[in-house]
């Protein structure tokens, strides 16, 4: 089995480290591949204007626009809390779902914030707020390092209480998600507690990866959220981890070094320390 481990300090070099690794495989393919990013809120920007014109010319969708899958982010700024976030996203949610036939099914962060619930009969549930209400309860405790989760499984129909040990919170709707394909190929966030520090750090998994089409965005979004999920929680944001059961090289060779230069090129004119 071809795997690789890559750990790194940024989200760009992360990227490129993944890439390369891929590009050594036969058919570009990795299985069980794990990236290890220190801080997934610090990127390259020279690298990611690059990607992106790269991105353009081959009809992708905007790197905003990956994001936006997973993390609002530009919605979040302009909202009081969390709550907020959560009311004001699911309220434009079906026309989000109408607008672009990507979303039919729905998106990431819609189902973090408003999961259909056990067998889709009950009111949609905001797993992150639940998340991150026992966060800020538990952060005190050294015992509570691993018990916070969005993950695959039917989701309870209301928060547990602390002192218990949680079930998943869902991404996939096992009653309605019938598709073999697409989404939702993130099928579980975790995050745990570093406690003593006030961190929390972030562990994804995708059953699948294309590193073109969606790693580097997913990558960034996945940073935004456990910023996010640190800010309301009254912690500091960690780092991420990103497990693929499959990941694929989807770009030629040519695309990877016009985008290795770009940042080879940024870091030689980056201000030194």
């Amino acid at each position: 089995m071809h795997t690789f481990t890559v750990d790194a300090p940024d989200v760009s070099s992360a990227w490129l480290r993944a890439c390369g690794r891929l590009a050594e495989f036969p058919g570009a393919k990795g299985y069980h591949t794990v990236v290890r990013i220190s801080d997934p809120r610090h990127e390259h920007p020279d690298m990611r204007a690059e990607l992106e014109r790269l991105r353009i010319a081959k009809d992708k969708y905007p790197m905003e626009a990956v994001i936006n899958t997973l993390f609002p982010a530009a919605l979040a700024a302009s909202s009081k809390d969390h709550a907020e976030l959560a009311r004001r996203y699911l309220a434009m949610y079906e026309r989000l779902r109408k607008a672009d036939r990507r979303n039919v099914h729905g998106t990431y962060f819609g189902r973090l914030v408003g999961h259909p619930g056990r067998d889709g009969n009950t009111a949609p549930v905001d797993q992150l707020g639940v998340l991150i209400a026992r966060l800020r309860q538990l952060s005190r405790s050294s015992r509570w390092n691993a018990v916070y989760e969005a993950g695959t499984v039917h989701v309870e129909d209301g928060p547990p209480p602390v002192e218990e040990v949680p079930a998943d919170l869902p991404i996939r709707d096992l009653g309605g998600d019938t598709q073999m394909l697409d989404f939702p190929c993130l099928s579980h966030v975790s995050f745990q507690l570093e406690s003593g520090a006030g961190i929390v750090h972030t562990v994804a998994y995708y059953r699948s990866h294309y590193m073109f089409d969606r790693a580097y965005g997913n990558y960034l979004a996945l940073g935004k959220l456990n910023a996010w999920v640190a800010e309301q929680a009254g912690l500091r944001p960690g780092s991420l981890m990103v497990v693929a059961g499959v990941a694929r090289l989807d770009c030629t060779q040519e695309i990877l070094a016009r985008v290795n230069r770009a940042q080879q090129q940024e870091d030689l004119f980056a201000p030194q320390g």
